[in-house]
This record gives structure tokens, C-alpha cells and sequence, in this order.
């Protein structure tokens, strides 16, 4: 099994968005991994690192530009020189020209699985841990009907007035939380489950590099902005779940991943699906085979501040956080580059 053989290393807050460009635009065997409290750089390919380590520790030092630098791949006759040496006129880049077409030949040998979802420390995502336990707390108290003290209780059938709601009196009463806890009610082990994985796929990913408390912001704001949405919209149906949360973090997530494309840490298809699925469920079609419906309007409330959220943390340079690959565990990765809900 090759092994991965260290280029250079740089610290956690360096911008290596330059590099993981040059790496991904010429496709090399090259991975950025964050390992012991820094950012390291390596390699499958023994020939390459040498060229490499000289070609990045001039571009941080400023003196290269790999935005310009090109790397072509020459037959190897062409790249030797008389005395078996690599051509002078180069200027060293021939060596990673010669070591790159010794690489595609290595590339294609690799069988080594790749996981494009990392294996993040728990001491790393305590937000994301506390949402999966109260999935199950929720679920729990709901199978035992003790779910009356996290529940916004069902209006009577008749015209919806906000002011005269029982959520208002709930709330005239000092009874906050029940602006949070529908999240927490589940109405089936399956249905804790689903939103736990939705939780543990995504939100680990972003708690992990931009922090408990950013992560923490957005779940105590898109929690009440998806209960209140599904409220406004069905008053009279007992609602409850995670998912509502979930889409916040897809949300959010999909626009961290076009703000940063190189962030690959939860799977691009799988966001989109999510997408797709919130689409699905809105024309009402899955309401027919699942006993209780689907709370769309939680759905797209959640996703709406997700969005939002999303936006505003970019805007303010959050997104830097998400432009590196992290180390994994087991396996290399490699930068190319009733209702419920």
C-alpha cells in the first residue's frame, strides 16, 4: 500500500485556497489534511515530493504565483537530459513535469477506498451530539405521552387568529421553550433516527470547522423560525421533529459549498437530494405514504434561515474555515481539487 509522504506543512489559519487549486487544476496526487494542530500537505508519489516542497515553499515566501505556474506532462526521454538529469531550462517545474506522468501511472493503481465524510473527533461537535440526544429524549417522552410540555398545542378548527392562538397564551405564560422543544417531539424511533443521521452527515461537518457557537446560533434560530412557520401554516395539527433543523444545516451548507467549492466534506449529491426531496414533499405526493403527512412549511422555513444564515456567515469571511480537507481516519482523501418533519 503506497504510503503518504509529508510536502510541507502550514498553519491552521493559512489560506491555502491557491494551493488546493494548483493541486486540483493539474491533478495530482496531492491531499491537504489537518493533522496535530496544523495543515499538511503530502503526497503518494516520492518523486514529487522534493519539486513540490521547493515549488510551495517559494510560492510562501511570495515569490511564485502557482496561479501561473503550468505544469506540462513531457514523455520522459524528452524530459532527461544528456547526463540523466532534469533539463536546466525548467527551472525545476520539469521535475514535477517528469514526476507527474510517473503519477497518473500510480493514480490508476490505487484500489484504497476514499470517504468524502470525515470521522471529526466527538470532543469536536458537542452541538451536533446534544441535537441526536434530544431526538431520542423527544421520541421518548412522545411514547410515553409525556410530550405536553414541549408541544405547541393544536388550535380548534375555525379561523386561525395569532393574537388569540394558544401558542400566544403559551408564550403570555413565559413558556418560551415551546418556541424550540417541537424539535425535540418525534413521533416514531424511525423518525428520531432519520433526523439523528441528517444531524450527524451534516452537522458535525459544519460544527467541527466553524465552531460550537456558530453552529449553536444557527440551530437556536432556525428552530423557532421552522416552528413558527409550520404553526402559521397548519395551527391545527400536532407538529414536531428535527428535520426542520436539518434543512437549516442543508441550507446552510449549500451555500458554504458555492461560496467554497473545494469544501467537500458532506457529499454535494446528498445536499442536492435533500433539495430535491423538500421539492417532492411539497407538491404533496408523499402525504399519501407516510401516516401523518409531511410539515413542508418547517421544511422550507428551516431551509429559508439556513439559507440566510449561510449567507450573512460567508459574508463575513466564514467561509475560509471550509477550504481545506480534513485527515481522515481509515482512509486517504485526496484534493483534486400529525405531522411530522
Amino acid at each position: 500500500m503506497n504510503q503518504w509522504i509529508t510536502i510541507c506543512e502550514f498553519p491552521l489559519g493559512r489560506d491555502l485556497s491557491p494551493l488546493a487549486e494548483f493541486i486540483r487544476r493539474h491533478d495530482l496526487p496531492v491531499r491537504i489534511s489537518e493533522e496535530n494542530n496544523a495543515q499538511v500537505v503530502a503526497s503518494l508519489v516520492p518523486q514529487l515530493v522534493e519539486p513540490l516542497r521547493e515549488l510551495f515553499a517559494r510560492w510562501q515566501e511570495g515569490s511564485v504565483d502557482l496561479a501561473r505556474i503550468e505544469v506540462q506532462v513531457h514523455d520522459p526521454s524528452e524530459v532527461q537530459s544528456e547526463t540523466g538529469g532534469v533539463n536546466s531550462d525548467v527551472d525545476g517545474e520539469a521535475a514535477v513535469a517528469q514526476s507527474a506522468t510517473e503519477a497518473s501511472a500510480k493514480k490508476s493503481e490505487r484500489a484504497e477506498p476514499v470517504s468524502a465524510i470525515p470521522q471529526w473527533p466527538l470532543q469536536q461537535t458537542p452541538v451536533s451530539l446534544l441535537l441526536i440526544a434530544l431526538c431520542f429524549i423527544g421520541w421518548f417522552m412522545r411514547y410515553k405521552g409525556l410530550e405536553a410540555p414541549l408541544a405547541i398545542y393544536p388550535e380548534q378548527q375555525g379561523d386561525f387568529n395569532l393574537p388569540g392562538s394558544i401558542l400566544s397564551q403559551q408564550l403570555s405564560q413565559g413558556e418560551f421553550w415551546r418556541l424550540w422543544t417541537p424539535a425535540m417531539i418525534h413521533f416514531s424511533l424511525l423518525h428520531a433516527l432519520f433526523n439523528s443521521l441528517g444531524v450527524w452527515i451534516v452537522g458535525r461537518s459544519l460544527e467541527a470547522r466553524a465552531g460550537s457557537l456558530w453552529f449553536a446560533l444557527l440551530v437556536l434560530i432556525s428552530a423557532p423560525a421552522a416552528n413558527i412557520a409550520q404553526y402559521a401554516w397548519s395551527p391545527n395539527v400536532l407538529f414536531g421533529g428535527m428535520s426542520g433543523v436539518v434543512y437549516a444545516l442543508i441550507g446552510a451548507t449549500l451555500v458554504i459549498q458555492r461560496w467554497q467549492p473545494q469544501w467537500r466534506d458532506v457529499p454535494a449529491a446528498l445536499i442536492w437530494l435533500a433539495v430535491v426531496w423538500l421539492l417532492v414533499c411539497m407538491t404533496g405526493l408523499v402525504d399519501y405514504f407516510i401516516p401523518g403527512g409531511i410539515a413542508n412549511a418547517a421544511h422550507a422555513g428551516g431551509f429559508a434561515a439556513g439559507l440566510l444564515l449561510g449567507i450573512l456567515f460567508c459574508l463575513g469571511g466564514g467561509a475560509q474555515r471550509y477550504f481545506a480537507k480534513p485527515a481522515q481516519s481509515q482512509s486517504p482523501q485526496i484534493n483534486t481539487s400529525r405531522k411530522s418533519f
